[in-house]
């Protein structure tokens, strides 16, 4: 099996290629990065900038999360944006430039057990792009506090042409009472309608503290069977601590 890896280009024309051997990687200057941009040699990166998260089975492709607040321009002739909070395929051989940066997937045979985390199974398979249906997930923040829910908002478009589609919204790799989210809209074609989406600490030993990736699945079934979209996030659950008082006297 080939290893997946990452060709990467700095302002000089200094290159280095890195390997892909994680499931979920994070690509920034900060040195707590899974792969560090320098700052000495290049600008234009923040501290996370992206995030990787590599193909649930074979013949899927890598999906590339924008997690700063600035647009990462991809492809050859720089055509293909990815805005912040938003994702997309990374296609192999495909460019991908960040600041000062340019770097290059170079994807090798993945099989589907790799995609585990904590020994675990992703909690979906992020499929193909759908070209009929649209999903965007954005949250203020990813750290999930005890005391500080996440109040963000799902985004559905209905980029066929079908007319009054209803839409489902899914949430995969949490439990239901650890997300509050509004129902599915009904969407002409062209449209899209935001719904809230909340999150909730779960306040107990599951899931354990640290960092933890669900997805937003929406589809259509009436309308567009067998058609999804995706929305992937990674979050970080803060520890809750319970403490008993016991006086003794």
């Amino acid at each position: 099996m080939s290893q997946s890896r990452l060709d990467i280009t700095d302002r000089d024309g200094w290159q280095k290629t890195v390997p892909l051997e994680k499931t979920i990687l994070y690509i920034g200057c900060d040195p707590d990065n899974d792969i560090v941009l320098d700052r000495a040699r290049g600008a234009g990166v923040a501290p996370r900038h992206v995030q990787l998260i590599a193909p649930t089975a074979s013949g899927q492709a890598y999906r590339l999360v924008n997690l700063g607040d600035t647009n990462v321009v991809m492809g050859a002739a720089g055509d293909k944006v990815v805005q912040p909070r938003s994702f997309t395929a990374v296609t192999n051989g495909e460019n991908i430039r960040m600041g000062d940066f340019t770097l290059i997937l170079r994807a090798g045979e993945v099989a589907a057990a790799a995609a585990v985390v904590a020994g675990k199974p992703l909690p979906t398979s992020l499929g193909r792009p759908s070209d009929v249906i649209g999903v965007r997930l954005f949250l203020p923040g990813t750290q999930l506090a005890p005391d500080h829910p996440l109040e963000g908002s799902i985004t559905v478009s209905n980029k066929g042409n079908r007319p009054g589609v209803q839409f489902k919204l899914e949430v995969e790799g949490l439990e239901p009472d650890c997300y509050e989210l509004g129902a599915g809209p009904v969407l002409f074609p062209g449209a899209e309608k935001s719904v809230v989406f909340r999150l909730i600490h779960p306040r107990r030993p599951h899931p354990p503290a640290g960092e933890h990736q669900f997805s937003v699945r929406a589809t259509a079934p009436d309308a567009y069977p067998g058609e999804s979209a995706v929305a992937p996030q990674v979050i970080h659950v803060l520890p809750y601590f319970s403490h008993t008082l016991r006086l003794v006297t």
